[in-house]
């Protein structure tokens, strides 16, 4: 083991702050070969080295691991995390037969940690969760979603409102039929977690739709693979270009890692045209015209799997119900409804991937 990294792995507390958990020096300050006077295995089996005329005391440091710390080292590398939870995959007829394990009341989402968990484990099985009688007050959807982590900051802002406005800056502050879709498409990160609280629901329609991406991917992969390869190797660019802003992204309509589904991205509303050329695994290539055609047709098949009566959720919202889903997987829309009649107000709000990791995180150590 090299001794620049060993001095670079000390924890003690002159070494990183108790309090913020940072390094109080740069690697950069550590001589090439650090000496040392001493290194032992103590009687606990820790292992304690100690450095002469360290450049953090001026004089003799000690530096302390503990055994499976020492394990570690020699460890294939692993996720820090062990979530043994498998994905569900479902159509309306699955979903509905797990419902009564994807809700929770408001109560316990805040304030009971065995229920909260359980219903986050159903958060990352199937992608959508319910929460029940929330209070319809406009900062209650902060508090749903704190209880995860911050949130994700977008140019709409920390929170947002869905209703039917003049002249909207997005279909889905109309009254207009929104056919299903994954926000942000053009966003780097894509939020992970969408939050939506009903805080009024009295409009005739307005009916709120969910798909599994994941699903529609996986049976294509299985069923129709040169489609399913058509939709991973094209990108696809998606963009948002109004009131200043500028933002641009592309992705593939499926992304597999290793053979494994990881995310779907389906956003028509902000699809871009296709661009004459793409980078395709880094080459700079001209962009055939059957490449699109091929990409059409694929695409059709996917619209058409996601869209399938049997394969698609339908909710009517609830004053004080909060939807939590996973926008990288699950595809989501809405029915018109009839704006001259009632209120229809939901708010929402984003959680980032990072954010959902940590959560995963946590969770992860207290099941252990």
């Amino acid at each position: 083991l090299s001794t620049l990294w060993l001095r670079d792995t000390c924890t003690c507390p002159l070494c990183v702050d108790p309090d913020s958990g940072q390094k109080n020096f740069a690697t950069t300050e550590i001589s090439s070969r650090p000496p040392y006077s001493r290194a032992e295995v103590a009687e606990d089996g820790s292992l304690v080295i100690e450095w002469e005329n360290d450049f953090m005391s001026g004089g003799p440091h000690t530096s302390r691991w503990t055994p499976e710390e020492v394990n570690s080292w020699f460890r294939s590398p692993s996720p820090r995390i062990s979530w043994h939870v498998p994905r569900t995959l479902w159509n309306k007829a699955k979903y509905e037969s797990l419902r009564d394990q994807c809700q929770i009341s408001y109560d316990d989402w805040l304030h009971n940690d065995d229920a909260f968990a359980a219903v986050f484990e159903k958060l990352f099985e199937t992608g959508l969760v319910f929460v029940k009688d929330v209070p319809t007050t406009e900062t209650e959807v902060e508090k749903v979603a704190n209880r995860i982590g911050i949130l994700q900051q977008t140019f709409y802002g920390a929170t947002w409102d869905v209703r039917s406005k003049p002249h909207a800056e997005n279909v889905a502050y109309t009254s207009k039929f929104l056919g299903l879709h994954q926000d942000l498409m053009y966003h780097k990160p894509i939020p992970k977690l969408q939050f939506l609280h009903c805080l009024e629901n009295s409009c005739e329609g307005g009916e709120s739709l969910f798909s599994d991406g994941l699903r529609a991917a996986y049976d294509l992969k299985l069923n129709q693979p040169a489609i399913y390869a058509q939709l991973c190797d094209l990108p696809v660019h998606f963009h948002y270009k109004k009131g200043g802003h500028d933002y641009e992204w592309r992705h593939s309509t499926i992304r597999e890692v290793q053979g494994w589904v990881q995310s779907t991205h389906w956003a028509p509303p902000f699809q871009a045209p296709f661009s004459p050329q793409h980078n395709l695994r880094g080459v700079q290539t001209p962009l055939p015209a059957g490449s699109v055609l091929q990409w059409h047709r694929a695409a059709k098949a996917f619209q058409e799997n996601i869209e399938a009566p049997e394969n698609v959720v339908e909710v009517k919202l609830r004053p004080g119900e909060c939807v939590i889903f996973d926008n990288t997987r699950l595809l989501h829309g809405r029915r018109q409804f009839t704006a001259s009649q009632g209120h229809r107000w939901l708010k929402g709000t984003y959680i980032s991937p990072q954010v959902f990791r940590g959560a995963e995180n946590r969770l992860a150590e207290k099941m252990k």
